[in-house]
């Protein structure tokens, strides 16, 4: 077991090597120390904690954990989609389907297929952005603290863009070096000759990233290359700064008339076609209510039905009980999530011809055409359920859904990268063994592409979320501290 030295110890142990041993031996020493170091920093995170238990702090429960861990289960499903739609196309095809000379898989099944159904997930994570960003100016709102929301909004304003874009800016360059050096395929981008000119387009894709900011609903925007899980960081910039205004503008109202606005407004964008914003604001009314119940729950009196906030250590709890109208309410929330992963479930082509949700295709909403609706409500609807069930939140309060929660961000930008890096070289020998042209080669060359490219990408963004993700944070928040006016006497 690597031991983890303090500086006096380590400094006495040179002394003594010094008194002792021949320089180069002393040297070599430190080296190796230093190699063991370096090599144990690169490990995933929870095997360092495996391993340094009493250094690498094992991570909290807070109220709302259960919202990070979807929000990495979601992330997952993202890396599961892209994968699958590249590698096994059929998979996209309604069961039974357009199968292509080979029997349709069972994971073509609603429900199953949500394992990989990449494009409900982003509205999983623009709702949960709208529930974390609006939740603590709400708390500070509902408990009159309007300095501390001041402060609070100020700062989530001065760090959102730093937050998003810096480290889709370094993936970017990532992915443009790799592309250069012929180590990723040109799938998304263009390959040029030489690296300066490589880098002068990557930094022209940036500045069209910053300026798609402002151009979210219009389609002939230049979409971002090297990458195009991107599009989303324009989408959570833009709609972060509307939810900043809508809560300062709500901040005074009293909850009820806050609530009301807030439906109203969410009605306005539903209908003016600005279904992101709707998801945001969403989220902010999701927040409002769940403060309410935990509120009503703080008092004498109470209701064993509504969740409840343990502002401790532990994990916010819903206790189940027995009566009629618990059962009821627990089946009407179950239902909701049933009836988002039905919808979840929508296949890439051919809706017309899938049962219930062809149904559903022909009946959406003016000004909408097509799936993004439905995927909002289904969203919406599994969100919400997720701030009522215990059942569900016990799963993404486990550990694995904790990690995932974690690196969330980073998988979501860094899986792109991998795969164009990884497909190239194991699509070729993975094909050699396993025919697609039958049921169960394809079965087989899914889990084989799984197995081998899984733990690298789950490795890259463990790294990228420590190396890139976690000291972004850190620096928006310094360099925030080296911007705003002291506080004067």
């Amino acid at each position: 077991m690597i031991k983890d030295y303090q500086p006096k110890l380590i400094w006495a142990i040179i002394e003594a090597d010094t008194a002792q041993h021949p320089d180069h031996t002393i040297f070599l020493s430190s080296g190796r120390r230093l190699l063991q170091r370096m090599a144990l920093s690169l490990l995933p995170s929870f095997v360092q904690k495996k391993l340094r238990p009493g250094v690498v702090k094992p991570q909290r429960l807070h109220p709302t954990s259960y919202l990070d861990g979807l929000r990495g289960v979601a992330s997952f499903v993202v890396f599961m989609g892209h994968y699958t739609e590249e590698n096994l196309g059929w998979y996209t095809e309604p069961y039974g389907l357009y199968e292509d000379g080979a029997p349709s898989s069972p994971l073509q099944l609603p429900f199953l297929r949500v394992i990989y159904s990449a494009r409900p997930m982003v509205h999983i994570f623009l709702i949960i952005s709208g529930f974390v960003l609006s939740y603590k100016p709400l708390k500070q709102i509902r408990s009159n603290q309007y300095s501390a929301l001041a402060n609070t909004l100020s700062s989530s304003v001065f760090r959102r863009a730093l937050r998003l874009f810096l480290p889709s800016f370094v993936t970017l360059f990532l992915m443009a070096v790799a592309l250069n050096y012929g180590i990723s395929d040109d799938r998304y981008a263009e390959r040029y000759f030489d690296l300066p000119s490589q880098l002068r387009h990557v930094w022209n894709t940036c500045s069209q990233l910053l300026g798609a900011s402002w151009a979210i609903d219009d389609l002939s925007y230049p979409q971002p290359v090297y990458n195009p899980a991107l599009w989303t960081i324009p989408v959570e910039f833009s709609q972060s700064l509307l939810l900043f205004v809508v809560i300062l503008g709500l901040s005074r109202c009293i909850a009820n008339l806050r609530l009301l606005l807030l439906a109203g407004i969410s009605w306005f964008c539903f209908y003016s076609g600005q279904l992101y914003a709707v998801e945001f604001l969403g989220g902010m009314f999701i927040a409002e209510l769940t403060l309410i119940q935990d509120e009503t729950l703080m008092t004498p009196v109470s209701s064993p039905t509504l969740p409840v906030f343990n502002f401790g250590e532990k994990p916010r709890q819903v206790d189940c009980g027995s009566t009629l109208k618990q059962k009821f309410m627990q089946a009407f929330w179950a239902a909701n999530v049933v009836s988002g992963l039905f919808i979840a479930s929508w296949t890439n082509d051919h809706i017309e011809e899938v049962w219930g949700l062809s149904f559903l295709n022909a009946h959406t909403p003016e000004p909408y055409d097509g799936q993004k609706v439905w995927f909002c409500l289904g969203a919406f609807q599994i969100v919400a359920a997720c701030t009522q069930l215990r059942c569900l939140q016990s799963i993404f309060n486990t550990s694995v859904a904790q990690y995932l929660g974690s690196i969330s961000y980073a998988l979501y930008l860094t899986h792109n990268l991998c795969l164009t890096t990884l497909e190239p070289r194991f699509v070729p020998i993975i094909d050699t063994f396993f025919s697609k042209a039958t049921f169960w080669g394809r079965h087989y060359a899914w889990l084989a592409g799984l197995v081998i490219y899984l733990p690298i990408i789950i490795f890259v963004a463990d790294l990228f979320w420590r190396a890139v993700d976690t000291p972004t944070v850190k620096f928006a928040k310094w360099f925030e501290s080296k911007c705003v006016v002291e506080k004067r006497p």
